[in-house]
Parts: C-alpha cells; structure tokens; sequence
C-alpha cells in the first residue's frame, strides 16, 4: 500500500506517520518512507503533521488476505502419547494444527486395525482409548482440502516380565568359566540385563550385560533384565565356586621369574594383558610386547613379541592363556617369548591391579620390587629436565612422596617419555603429573644399579596436573637474518603471529615468527652483525600448550650475532690416560667459529667448545678431564685468544702449536664406542666407530647404525641389512680395531687418522705413536 498527503496551501507536509499492530499512531510512531509491503490480514493506521505541527485526523484502512484461497499446506497431527511400550492401557489425543496462515484443521480420521485411513474411516472427536497391543494410523484435513500423509504409531500391551537364563549355571568349576546371559520377552522385548558379582542386588548403577564375561575366582553372581515396557524380573542369582586362578597365574608368571634364561616350557593361564607396548626406538632395548598380570600385588612380567603377529590381537583387560618358550634378562629386566597365545576372555578392568606406589621408594630390591607391575604414580619432573634417553625417547629426574629429591633412590628414578608426547603434554621442569603404566627398569652394562622408569608411551598414560609457566631458556642465531628462542615446554603455535610483532630485538627487526615441535620459535630478522650481543624480550601473550603466558621474569634472553661455523675433523683420540685424562684432537678444514660445537662420546658429551674463531689448518686439542690440581699440569682453562695463550712451559700437557680446549670430567669410555663431532647447530661433520674385538656391548650396534644413517660412516649397511654382531659383515669388522690403544696408558698411543684421509671407512685409522698437536703421518 502507498500512503500520500497534501497540505493545499498549507505549510506543506511534513511526514506521515503509521501503525500497523492495531495501535493509535503518534509523532513517536514508525515514519512512512516507502510502500508498505502486507502479507498477511493488517489494520493500518495513519497520520500526516506539516512544517508548523499540525497534524491530520487518525485515518484507518483494514487489508483482509484471503487465506483459505492461498492454502496450499497440509496440517500436522500429533498422538499423544507416542507409540511404544506400555504396562497398561493408554488414553492416546491427536491433535490436529495448520500453518499459521492456513485455512484451519476441519477433521482427523484414523484406524487401530493398521489398516491405511481414509475419510470414510473413523473421525476423531475424543481420546482414544487403547486397551491391547494395536496399530494406530490417522491423518488430517484442512479446511482447504489439504490433507497430510497418514502416520502409524505402535502401541504394545505388556504386563509380563521378561526371562534371563544363564549358561552354564552355577556349580563347582576347576578353571576359568566364560558366562553368557540370555534374556527373553514375548510382549515389548528385552531392553536390558544388569548384573553384579558381588552378590549385591542389581540396580540402574549396576553394570549392563554386553556379551560373555569371565569368571576367574569364586563369586556369586545376580542378574536382572528389564523390557521396553519396564516390566522388571526379580533378581536371579547363581554361585560359582573356583580355585584362586589369579593367584594360580601369579604363581606361573613368579615360575618363569625364577627360571633360568634360556629355553623353558612354562605355561601362565589367566593372567590379565595390562598394557601392550608399542616398539619405540631401539627394537633390542625398547622391543615391543605386553604385559601380563593377575594380581595387584604382583608379580608380573613383560612378553617380547610384535603384537602383530598375534591373533586376535592382544588387548589390555584380555585375560590370555601363554606357553613361554624363553626366559631372557635384558638390561636388567625379565623378559619372556612365547609359543602359544589364546585369549581366553576380554573386557575386564584393571582397575584392581593398579597400585599408587607415589608413596613408596620404587628403586628399592634386586631385581626391581616393582618391575613390569602396573603402577600410578604422581610426582614432579626435577632439575635440569629432559635429556635424551635412548632412540627416540627423553627423560627427567621425578621425585615423589616416597622418593624426594636428595633421597638415596632419586638418583636412580626417571620419568621417561616417547618423544612425540614429550611436546603434546607440554611437560617441562617443574610439572606435576601422574603416570598409570606397567614399570619399566633398565640397567646396561656399565651400572651397577638399574634405573627406575616410570614410562609414558601413549598419551593417555599421563594426567598433568600443574606446569609452571614457561621461561625463555636461549637464543641461538642460525643464519645472519634468522635466530632460534628456546622455551622451557612447546609454544601453542595459535598463540604467536606470523609478523614477529611479540618479539623485540633491539639493533634488530623481528620480521617473521614461526613455532617448531619442539619447544622453539624460528624468528626471521634484519641482517646480524657477527659476535654482537642482542637480547630478545617475548611478550605475555606467548603462551604455551596448556594456555600459561610466559613467565615475564624468564622473557628475555641475550645471543651473539650470527658467526659462520667452522668445519672440524676428528684426527686423534689417546683413549687409555691416567685419570681419564684423555686427548681428542681436532683438524680445522675450514675457518670460523667453534662456539657451541660439541664431542660426544656415543650420546654423552665430552666436551663443549668455547667462542673461539679458528683458521683453516689449525689444530684443537680436548683435554678431558682436566688436571686444574697439580701446578703446571693443566691450564686453568681453554684457550680462547690465542694458541699459546697458557703456553707449555707453564702448562706442561700444552700444545703451543694447538688450541687447548677442556672437557667434561668423563674420558673416553672403553670397549665399543662412536665418537662424533657436531658443530654448535647440532650438525655432525665427522665421527669415528671403534670397537675391542670380543666387545659385546648391546648399545653398540645401535650407535654405529646412527653414524652410518647420517652418512658419517661407510658401509652404509651390511649387506643391505643393518650392521648387528650377527649380520654379514659384523659391526666389528666394519669398525675400527683400537684394542693396541690400551695396551700402554698414558699419551704415547693413539689412534690417529693416517694424513688427511677421510673416506668415513676404518681404512681412515691405525694405531700407533701419538703425534697431537701436530698433522699426522
């Protein structure tokens, strides 16, 4: 509609204004502006006022739409109540509505037979009383003709309680009994079995029946079911009298404890899968398997076999039926094989079997108190954090209740970690968590004690309960525009921006911020002067995975400017000194900065170099372990400005033709061993592989294998295979022999590379008179 005013040869009209909701108008109402579109019967009603105020008579105009000659919608019938199932007779209303501009319901019709209803059927004017199971369908007709499909509900009549049998019943039993509970309805049918095995009465708590279940040990069992009508059967019960199977089954996991290793033939029945392990990392000392247990006080034991190769799969909460074939004692832990698997049931909890040991010292007993026993255990990651621990793993001192920091066992207790978990739990020094896993121990061949491992391999074994708020620990420039910003725990990469904008350099623009996996942000910025100290403050909207800002009292950290690194050589080793004062010498090949560069005696450090800018052709030698005691032995320190800066004659183990540098208090160990030089980015620009003919240390293999997939030790492979003491040719015959190097200790032999050969081959070295501090023969 369109409203217009004239106000003759007035002062002309101001607005018009109008209602549309049946209220008078005012100057407060809606102002006309444009047509006004009706969809529906209105009352519009309207005012006009010119320029000097005067307004019109209230003028009323009634639009009426024709709804039953648009009506094109059928109505919707609903049965009150729904269909279903009933104990007694239900008094059903249908109700009957149109659309809201429709032409209104003019009937509903509907049949109890199931029969399809038509307008000759029966026309609803009252509820409809349903005394027996029947078929309701009806629809409905507006006054426009418009009729809905029809609907059907089920009604079902029944005042009878289902029937729950069990198999096999009660009785005596000598062995493990596989329960199943049947239930049956005539009327609405089962809806569910509950029971208890404590001999309780059953109820809405109790657990729900799913499929056969496993009886193990004396119990009396109750059962009721309920149908769809909620007729509930009164409880049955049938007792069960067994012999103790768990306590069977830990007798049979302590027989093949107490066997001798090697080949044995030693059955365990009944015992519960607690946990099955994944391979992680070394495949000797980190295999996979699972964990067999039957009671919370032990004892238990870990089967070594990939999973993968079982059927049906292994599963926690199985209970198996193993015949164990070998005993093994590997790192100090009871291992098993096995040559025979059957499930004998699943599904069971192990609730039962956890023991919270967060109070007790766990390190304690020989073999282990503890070992492969499923455990919770709650306590923080202590001082200084994560370090490596074998492939693919890091670990942390963690103290408890029961083993506090500075306790006799704290030294020998460490939470260890798969590494991909390491980063998603964002755990760090200081974090509280709480472990639920079978105990891993591990003792090598070179201690005397083993380490205590409470082990998180899955995520879900873990529940952190506090971390403190993550410091800055470093800054490392990577490149002359680029810089690395080291963090306690991993950064939530949603929580930094993309334009560096949350990071201050002064002397520098942060242009670029991107998060890493591991607890690190790679910042791009302006061009670094070389050996410039710049310092870089984080701000407190850098958060990490668990949402805490950074600590402001740990958000700033200093680096130098970007230097290039120079490339090192290893060309000498004096492995067999008194004292473990050992010597490892070095050749620059090209020049540059040494700061950071690291040697590493398989993964422990020996040695981290000082900030020193070297030349091509220099010559470093590491004194390890040095003597700072005895006047004129060793210098009171590394080298840093020049070669002769504590020259020999005050200094006698000097080299004024050398760099001296100095170590950590370790030497280099004996045996098998890998020695590797890696610059202060943590490349590896040389190693070397040795080995005692006769040496057996497990790690070896696994070390060598390491260099050679870093293409720093040729062959690649031994003959396609990885290099083992077994395979063709051994690791010891790929490996360089130095046994001569122990036959006299001190410094007058070593084993040195021949010139400046480097085929990364054992053909590189012999052994024979030291010459360090000078280029070799």
């Amino acid at each position: 509609m369109t409203l217009a005013c004239d106000d003759g040869e007035g002062s002309g009209c101001a607005a018009i204004h109008y209602t549309t909701h049946g209220a008078i108008p005012s100057l407060d109402s809606l102002v006309y502006e444009e047509p006004l579109m009706l969809t529906a019967t209105t009352r519009v009603r309207f005012i006009a006022v010119d320029w000097v105020g005067n307004v019109s008579e209230v003028v009323s105009e009634l639009y009426t739409r024709e709804a039953s000659a648009e009506d094109r919608t059928s109505p919707t019938t609903t049965a009150t109540p729904a269909g279903g199932a009933y104990q007694s007779a239900q008094s059903v209303v249908l109700a009957c509505t149109d659309n809201a501009e429709g032409s209104g319901c003019a009937a509903t019709y509907y049949t109890l037979d199931g029969s399809a209803p038509t307008t000759s059927s029966l026309r609803y004017t009252a509820a409809i009383s349903i005394a027996s199971s029947a078929t309701l369908r009806f629809f409905s007709v507006d006054l426009a003709g418009n009729a809905e499909p029809a609907k059907s509900e089920q009604y079902t009549l029944d005042a009878v309680a289902p029937v729950t049998t069990v198999s096999p019943g009660g009785g005596s039993y000598t062995d493990a009994v596989t329960v199943t509970l049947s239930c049956s309805d005539s009327g609405s049918g089962c809806r569910e079995t509950r029971y208890t095995l404590d001999g309780s009465a059953p109820e809405a708590g109790s657990p729900v029946y799913a499929g056969p279940f496993s009886i193990a040990a004396s119990t009396t069992l109750r059962f009721t079911s309920v149908d769809h009508a909620g007729n509930v059967e009164l409880a049955k019960q049938a007792v069960y009298v067994l012999p103790s199977l768990d306590r069977l089954a830990s007798e049979q996991i302590q027989a093949v404890r107490n066997a001798s290793t090697g080949s044995v033939n030693l059955v365990i029945s009944g015992a519960r899968i607690t946990y099955v392990k994944p391979a992680v990392g070394n495949v000797v000392n980190d295999a996979a398997g699972f964990f067999l247990q039957a009671e919370q006080a032990g004892p238990a034991l870990f089967v070594e076999v990939d999973p993968l190769t079982l059927s049906p799969a292994p599963q926690a909460g199985a209970r198996v039926r193993v015949t164990v074939s070998e005993k093994s004692l590997v790192n100090g832990q009871v291992r098993a094989r096995i040559s025979a698997y059957a499930v004998l049931s699943t599904g069971h909890s192990l609730s039962d079997l956890v023991q919270d040991v967060s109070g007790v010292d766990v390190t304690t007993g020989t073999p282990p108190a503890y070992e492969s026993e499923y455990i919770s255990i709650t306590g923080t990651i202590g001082n200084p954090g994560f370090s490596n621990a074998g492939l693919g793993h890091v670990q942390a001192p963690f103290t408890t209740a029961g083993i506090p920091e500075g306790s006799p066992g704290a030294a020998a207790l460490r939470l260890r970690i798969a590494e991909p978990f390491h980063d998603t739990l964002a755990l760090s020094q200081g974090c509280s968590l709480t472990v639920v896993s079978p105990l891993w121990v591990f003792m090598s061949g070179t201690q005397t004690t083993h380490t205590i491992q409470p082990s998180v391999w899955t995520e879900n074994q873990a529940t952190v309960h506090s971390c403190p708020a993550p410091r800055v620990t470093g800054a490392q420039a990577m490149h002359h525009d680029s810089a690395i910003l080291r963090f306690t725990r991993a950064i939530d990469p949603l929580s930094v921006q993309r334009n560096g904008s949350q990071f201050s350099i002064p002397g520098l623009s942060v242009t670029d911020a991107v998060v890493l996996s591991t607890g690190e942000v790679w910042l791009s910025t302006t061009s670094q002067t070389p050996r410039q100290q710049y310092t870089v403050t984080v701000a407190s909207s850098v958060r990490d995975r668990r949402g805490v800002s950074v600590d402001s009292t740990a958000a700033s950290t200093s680096f130098p400017g970007y230097q290039v690194p120079a490339r090192l050589r290893l060309s000498e080793v004096a492995p067999h000194v008194q004292q473990n004062r050992d010597l490892v010498e070095l050749v620059v090949l090209t020049s540059g900065s040494v700061m950071g560069a690291t040697l590493l005696d398989g993964n422990a450090t020996l040695a981290t170099l000082p900030d020193v800018q070297v030349a091509s052709g220099d010559i470093i030698v590491i004194h390890l372990n040095p003597d700072r005691v005895t006047p004129g032995a060793d210098a009171p320190g590394s080298e840093t400005l020049s070669k002769t800066q504590y020259p020999a004659s005050s200094s006698f183990w000097n080299y004024d033709t050398a760099w001296d540098f100095h170590g950590t208090t370790l030497g280099v160990g004996t045996g098998n061993r890998t020695l590797r030089i890696r610059d202060g980015f943590d490349v590896t620009q040389d190693a070397l592989a040795v080995i005692v003919p006769g040496n057996t240390f497990p790690g070896y293999p696994a070390l060598l294998q390491a260099l050679q997939s870093e293409a720093q030790w040729l062959p690649a492979s031994c003959n396609g295979a990885l290099c083992t003491y077994e395979s063709f040719p051994t690791a010891g015959e790929v490996s360089v022999d130095w046994s001569q190097a122990f036959v006299t200790q001190g410094r007058s032999y070593s084993v040195q590379r021949i010139g400046a050969t480097d085929s990364d081959t054992r053909d590189d070295w012999f052994v024979g008179g030291s010459s360090f501090g000078v280029r070799n023969p």
